[in-house]
């Protein structure tokens, strides 16, 4: 979860879940890439918005865990590693 682009009457910054960051690098991610972007305000994505899964499905497929990977709970559940699909421009 992201941080307000706004300080608060106690000095510090809220949960802002509209728009965050991550730093991602190594292991099968391109490196020297920006992907997406926020309305000059900070308040909301204007491009490429994507997902907190979305972003742990990319992190599976770039260390060459394939994200729908399942795993069968106690009670034979099938439980996905992520159920999404990963961003493709961040691989490399």
């Amino acid at each position: 979860v992201g941080r307000t682009p706004q300080i608060n009457v106690a000095a510090g910054r809220d949960h802002f879940p509209q728009a965050w960051s991550c730093v991602l690098g190594g292991g099968g991610i391109a490196g020297g890439q920006v992907y997406g972007r926020t309305s000059d305000d900070g308040m909301k994505v204007v491009e490429d918005k994507s997902s907190v899964t979305q972003v742990l499905a990319t992190l599976c497929a770039a260390l060459g865990v394939p994200p729908d990977t399942q795993n069968m709970s106690d009670a034979g559940r099938p439980i996905y590693v992520v159920d999404d699909d990963p961003i493709e421009k961040l691989l490399a």
